[in-house]
């Protein structure tokens, strides 16, 4: 308690009328570091909610954290789940979350969207998506979310306030598209948007297990001639009130557009034999609900242990993704307090994300077509984690072995174990660990932020 004492005394007097230190003896402590996921969670010791700029300088260059180093780590959201998270310890977390301002340019091309806002209807921030690259529903349309930045103010490790864009700090705002998480606080964005589609449609199937070959065969067909507007989602998941024995498979075909044309590209996955079909229209929101990633879906569920194996792929490999299966039911019949983990397939259209540079930005995964995750959720249990962490890099090691480069990994940031090498997450070109290396060490020189997927 001396050690908070001694921080609130230094900070406190410098912290605008607005902000607060927040301690663990406090009420409203537990609800403020409660994370999505508590395994491998970062220790907290006090929380600085911040209301300004000032706010969050003032508590990174505070002295006697300085002097006690004391780490110091963002939060936003809270879905950011990685491995080296539990090594800040006594840390102060800086709460951006009262940041959510949002402001629309006279045009109505750019938002100025404060470092704190989340995405509508989630509990999910912005800033750490964008940090990471972003994948979404748009992606096909307009590119990952790190395409729209204009601009980000940002607070350095070291205090200072920067802005950083093409013409401001331009290798800063290289990095900070792709492999931000490394480089600051973001208190500020300055982001592309567009006029909306508010129309989505869409058609889910559920089919049996025997029914895997012809699902995912023809989703590799389908894949060569996606258009934008269209997302191919599916899941691997049991569902007892369908099938009390075996997983079954979800799929979706949702479309930024009229029911008539979603209509026509389900068409040919009507005749592989589904159990059910349940069409459907509405708001973006409408389809989270409709996909599971609503606040309440299953993929937000706060005080579960969930750990996450991503790859990305270039197309489905049915031989490896039946292996998958197989592994799964077995799993789940042999563990089953894994049984309600889910395997998750994206197949996000990528024509407009594949047509940025991949030199242009710190994202390197530009060409992959498929996005799959194993999220294996269960109570947390320390005598399941072992078995966990190995159900998942054998699902993620079916298909790596059966992928079109079987000796590089490619894993999306966002969704990190933190296992992985530096290689297999910020991309596999030496000159961009080189250049990734050579930024870390200039804009956070004593590696004050390694939290997250750290840069070594």
């Amino acid at each position: 308690m001396s050690g908070n004492i001694g921080l609130s005394a230094d900070l406190g007097p410098k912290l605008s009328s607005e902000a607060a230190i927040v301690l663990p003896g406090d009420s409203d402590f537990a609800k403020l570091t409660a994370r999505w996921r508590e395994y491998q969670s970062p220790g907290i010791s006090a929380v600085v909610k911040v209301a300004t700029e000032s706010d969050v300088q003032q508590t990174i260059e505070v002295r006697y954290a300085e002097e006690h180093d004391i780490p110091f780590i963002a939060r936003a959201g809270g879905h950011g789940a990685t491995r080296a998270l539990s090594e800040a310890k006594n840390a102060i977390q800086i709460d951006l979350r009262a940041l959510d301002h949002i402001k629309l340019s006279e045009d109505g091309k750019i938002a100025t969207i404060g470092g704190g806002a989340n995405v509508k209807h989630t509990s999910v921030g912005l800033s750490a998506p964008v940090l990471g690259g972003g994948h979404g529903w748009l992606q096909g349309q307009y590119g990952l979310m790190a395409d729209q930045v204009v601009s980000a103010r940002l607070v350095l490790p070291s205090g200072e306030l920067v802005t950083a864009s093409e013409n401001s700090n331009p290798d800063l705002f290289w990095a900070l598209r792709g492999a931000g998480h490394n480089f600051g606080l973001v208190t500020e964005w300055e982001y592309s948007v567009y006029d909306d589609q508010p129309n989505w449609s869409y058609e889910v199937f559920v089919y049996s297990g025997d029914k895997l070959e012809a699902l995912y065969g023809l989703a590799n067909e389908k894949l060569k001639d996606q258009p934008p507007e269209l997302v191919y989602w599916g899941y691997i998941i049991k569902v007892a009130e369908i099938d009390p024995e075996h997983p079954i498979l979800w799929f979706g075909v949702i479309y930024n557009g009229s029911a008539e044309a979603a209509s026509e590209y389900a068409k040919p996955f009507h005749e592989i034999g589904p159990l059910s079909v349940q069409t459907g229209q509405g708001s973006m929101h409408d389809l989270a609900v409709a996909t599971f990633q609503d606040v309440d879906g299953p993929g937000c569920a706060y005080g579960m242990t969930s750990q996450r194996y991503p790859i990305g792929l270039k197309g489905h490999n049915v031989g490896a993704v039946r292996k998958v299966y197989d592994e799964i039911d077995e799993t789940f019949r042999r563990v089953p307090q894994m049984a309600g983990s889910f395997f998750l397939l994206e197949g996000y259209s990528t024509q407009a994300v594949e047509a940025v540079d991949t030199a242009a930005t710190a994202f390197p995964h530009r060409d992959d077509k498929i996005l799959v995750t194993s999220y294996i959720m269960y109570a947390p249990d320390p005598a399941i984690d072992p078995v966990a962490r190995e159900f998942g890099k054998t699902l993620r090691r079916y298909l790596l072995e059966g992928s079109d480069d079987p000796t590089h990994l490619r894993a999306y940031v966002n969704y990190a174990d933190g296992g992985e090498s530096l290689a297999e997450v910020y991309g596999w070109e030496d000159w961009r660990l080189e250049k990734l290396r050579k930024l870390k060490a200039q804009w956070d020189p004593k590696n004050r932020m390694r939290y997250y997927v750290p840069i070594q």
